[in-house]
């Protein structure tokens, strides 16, 4: 049977030195591979190419050999925003290349866009080594092309196992590939990084100004995370606000990077005509310390990231068993909050605030407390914050202003006439529309006067400035019912702020009250804020007071009320009563 192997024939092939004929196999090899492939000097100008690489970007090898540099075939608007991404990094680990001058490095693959020399763009995937001399020298690049259209399974995995937006692996490849870690690891004994990264405000930033702004930001911060963790870290997106990032040898992250990774993300990014803005918390866990396995890995790394959030945002925590007994009891208090809430199992105490000129009680703020038969007194602290997660908020405040206009209803039917009663009134409260309707509803059915409620509202709310809060606010003035800032001088304050809402009261906060004895010119930082805030035709409240000196300087100084355990510390409703009896009587004397 005739032979049709195409091949070199041993009987007519001519004699060759076995290094001629690796040589000649390796030139073979090369011409006849599916993928594009070609070699680029240090300066990445092509010393070679294959045929498939000349069928793939429409060049002959005449064209591009010595006379082109590989970045050249790259859609120059990808190049110009990626172009980091081609400067090859030091090499690290790199491979030893027996009978050769240099090393080469672990290489890099991405995908990018090729313009053929018709100007038609063609999707690729370039796996990229540079080559360098043992001073570490670069020396060359060897690369790999591969198209996506004649690569359809690779294309279908990749679209599987990696995010669509980013180019990043995904968290099922994320999770395999930390499974793979572990593997290692188990048998030589180092410790696994799990360090999960959230952006803490991408869905607000999506709400106030589009899909695309979060878009932007989220590829923005992607390529920086990337850049950053470089060979150290495998780095994927586990969802949409949610990167992950695993790396070997280290079971802790320093403070130093974790410090770099957030100022990178609050970095700001440019879109259109403004700047947006994000924040970051970090969680860490590692093996074997936190776990053995990636669900584990990945659970206590979330209840770290959890407490950083909770912290406030912006802060890396390390993953340790306390936090795992804290995440126990605030899901045991989520079910029995809920049970709470739905049965309305709650009290409210109130602290009198003294008017200091005549000594009398002319309001008091409502403090919400629960009680649970099992549990104990569990703190407004610990369950607030609770409450606001499970979105329970408005239910809450809802029952605090019903309870309070019952109270006051009960006091003027005892007295005559009732102290105010402040409620704090929550952000997710005030940005409701349907809390001005609350609010006139619960007063006309307790057949309470406005004036005796007023809502407090934290500073920060300043900041928002919309017009639905501002037009919220002034409503409610209309109505009767008087406003407070509360805690006023800890965050934002400013009295340009005071001069667009409309507002009849600010709380100092008590840090500032004890920095009249223990700062210097305490009292003229106090006496400032309670002269601009009367000449605004706004009364002034300290809170915190807790020394016959402090509310004897508070008084000297023109401020209008005080509040702090020196007066009372916060009463029952029955308590109270009792406080305001002796007041009722110089109205009212008993026969």
């Amino acid at each position: 049977m005739e032979n049709n192997t195409v091949g070199i024939d041993a009987a007519s092939a001519p004699s060759w030195s076995a290094q001629e004929l690796a040589a000649a196999t390796y030139r073979l090899a090369i011409q006849s591979a599916p993928c594009g492939m070609f070699m680029a000097d240090a300066q990445g100008t092509f010393t070679m190419v294959n045929a498939a690489y000349e069928r793939l970007c429409g060049y002959p090898a005449e064209q591009l050999i010595g006379k082109l540099r590989f970045e050249a075939l790259h859609d120059p608007a990808e190049l110009a925003m990626r172009r980091e991404e081609l400067i090859a990094p030091p090499v690290r680990n790199a491979i030893e290349l027996a009978g050769t001058p240099f090393t080469a490095d672990q290489g890099m693959e991405t995908d990018w866009t090729y313009l053929r020399s018709n100007g038609s763009p063609v999707a690729v995937t370039l796996a990229l080594t540079r080559l360098a001399d043992h001073a570490g020298l670069t020396v060359g690049y060897v690369g790999m092309a591969f198209d996506h259209v004649s690569r359809k399974g690779v294309q279908l995995w990749h679209l599987l196992h990696h995010d669509p937006l980013t180019g990043l692996p995904n968290q099922d490849l994320l999770e395999e590939r930390l499974e793979t870690t572990l593997q290692r690891s188990r048998s030589t004994h180092e410790p696994v990084l799990l360090v999960l990264l959230e952006l803490d405000n991408l869905r607000k930033l999506r709400d106030t100004l589009g899909q695309p702004a979060a878009d932007t930001a989220l590829k923005q911060v992607a390529a920086r995370l990337k850049r950053l963790c470089g060979d150290n870290h495998m780095l994927g997106l586990m969802h949409n606000t949610l990167f992950g990032m695993v790396s070997s040898g280290r079971n802790t992250l320093p403070a130093d990077f974790g410090a770099t990774l957030l100022a990178e993300v609050s970095r700001p990014i440019p879109f259109e005509a403004t700047m947006l803005h994000l924040s970051a918390s970090i969680g860490v866990s590692s093996f074997p310390a936190a776990g053995s396995d990636p669900r584990a890995l990945v659970q206590r790394a979330l209840l770290a990231l959890n407490a950083a959030s909770r912290a406030g945002g912006g802060i890396m925590r390390h993953f340790d068993f306390g936090l795992q007994a804290q995440s126990v009891r605030r899901n045991h208090l989520e079910v029995l909050l809920r049970e709470a809430v739905q049965a309305q199992r709650f009290t409210l105490a109130y602290q009198p605030q003294i008017e200091l000129r005549s000594g009398r009680i002319t309001r008091a703020e409502t403090l919400l407390r629960w009680r649970h038969p099992k549990l104990g007194t569990v703190g407004p602290s610990e369950f607030v914050p609770v409450a606001e997660d499970l979105g329970l908020m408005n239910e809450l405040g809802s029952w605090v202003l019903e309870a309070a206009c019952q109270q006051a209803a009960l006091f003027l039917a005892k007295f005559g006439n009732s102290p105010s009663l402040a409620i704090n009134i929550s952000p997710t409260q005030l940005r409701d529309r349907k809390l001005y309707g609350l609010v006139a509803s619960a007063l006309e059915r307790w057949n309470v006067p406005p004036s005796c409620i007023e809502l407090e509202i934290t500073e920060g709310l300043l900041l928002e400035n919309t017009r639905q809060v501002i037009d919220t606010l002034q409503n409610l003035r209309k109505l009767g019912v008087e406003i407070a800032i509360d805690d006023f001088g800890t965050g934002y304050s400013s009295f340009a702020y005071l001069a667009h809402f409309p507002v009849d009261r600010i709380k100092i906060d008590q840090a500032l009250v004890r920095a009249i004895s223990s700062v210097k010119n305490g009292d003229a930082i106090i006496g400032a804020i309670i002269n601009m805030a009367h000449a605004l035709d706004i009364k002034v409240t300290a809170e915190g007071v807790e020394t016959a000196a402090h509310a004897r300087r508070l008084a000297e100084l023109g401020c209008d009320e005080a509040q702090g355990y020196w007066f009372s510390r916060p009463l029952t409703a029955q308590a109270l009563e009792n406080a305001l009896t002796p007041f009722s009587w110089e109205e009212n004397p008993p026969p």
